[in-house]
């Protein structure tokens, strides 16, 4: 194999994306169509890697924390290249990369569903969400959306205008809520701070609480539509110590989801394992939806290392 070469991408090299992700994550990829948005996002980045003129790696980035956090996502080897040793290098040029642009850098957060991450002194387990994904036919969303069937929300739940949340940010007993100070979001780790609201209003459609008089509300979730090459997802993280309003928020955002898309989806809920029976109770057997094969038995892990090119 030839030595590799890395650039970032540009708008020409839509079409050799789509030809990388052909055949990866059967048809559950979104990078083709998150690509030109990813393009147009200001801190925002896409390495390629070459093998000759052969595209056979990438590797997506954006930074966080005040500059301080790498969260690394989208990264993808060619079918035929897998197993040469060509992570290594691509993330070495990405941490290289970021350190260039954002010299304050110091640690790198990604999430993963492969159990064969390498823990060691540099690389340290955060966290881990439990995922639970069920397949939701156009007939059940219509019924949800017409009202036929009644999801019963026992607690008012309001969508959080962008004031709101950040409001809700500044407010101490909101951060308990996430484990080890980490929210998923659409599959990226950040942590709790102000100084990311923007990016993470740009992962998540939506963003709910409960009706309350304050800004300190007990629970707080985001809901994020997610169309991929030949499926729609709607991704739901939701955060309460309260089984009563998480759940209230599940429901919530499964009859939102089915209003949005008003089609066939696959409804994906990231969960701590405590509240796995809940989730069950509700989507499989209350629901009877049919979970869907590509995620099943599927746990979402966060890792977090240090930057060094």
């Amino acid at each position: 194999m030839d030595s590799l070469t890395f650039r970032l991408a540009q708008t020409d090299d839509y079409q050799e994306i789509v030809k990388l992700s052909e055949g990866i994550y059967e048809g559950h990829d979104y990078l083709p169509l998150k690509f030109s948005d990813w393009l147009q996002r200001e801190n925002l980045y896409i390495v390629l890697a070459y093998s000759g003129s052969q595209l056979v790696g990438l590797q997506a980035y954006f930074i966080v924390d005040e500059g301080r956090t790498l969260i690394r996502r989208a990264e993808r080897i060619h079918p035929n290249f897998r197993g040469q040793g060509l992570i290594r290098p691509l993330r070495e040029f990405t941490a290289k990369h970021a350190k260039s642009h954002y010299p304050c850098v110091q640690r790198e957060r990604f999430t993963t569903y492969y159990e064969n991450v390498n823990c060691t002194d540099q690389t340290k387990w955060l966290y881990e969400s439990k995922v639970a994904a069920f397949n939701v036919d156009k007939e059940k969303c219509t019924q949800i959306t017409e009202g036929k069937i009644n999801l019963n929300i026992m607690v008012d739940i309001q969508q959080s205008s962008r004031k709101h949340f950040s409001d809700i940010f500044s407010a101490p007993l909101m951060h308990g809520l996430f484990p080890n100070n980490v929210i998923i979001v659409n599959s990226c780790p950040f942590a709790p701070l102000r100084s990311n609201i923007d990016c993470i209003l740009q992962e998540t459609d939506e963003i709910f609480v409960e009706e309350c008089a304050d800004t300190s509300p007990k629970s707080i979730s985001f809901g994020t539509f997610s169309p991929r090459s030949k499926f729609l997802d709607w991704l739901a993280s939701v955060y309460s110590d309260d089984p009563n309003l998480y759940e209230a928020h599940l429901r919530y955002q499964f009859r939102h989801a089915c209003r949005v898309i008003k089609n066939d989806f696959v409804f994906m809920s990231f969960h701590d394992k405590s509240v796995s029976p809940l989730v069950k109770k509700l989507l499989e057997e209350e629901l009877q939806l049919q979970v869907c094969d590509h995620y099943k038995n599927k746990t979402m892990k966060v890792y977090e290392t240090k930057c060094t090119p």
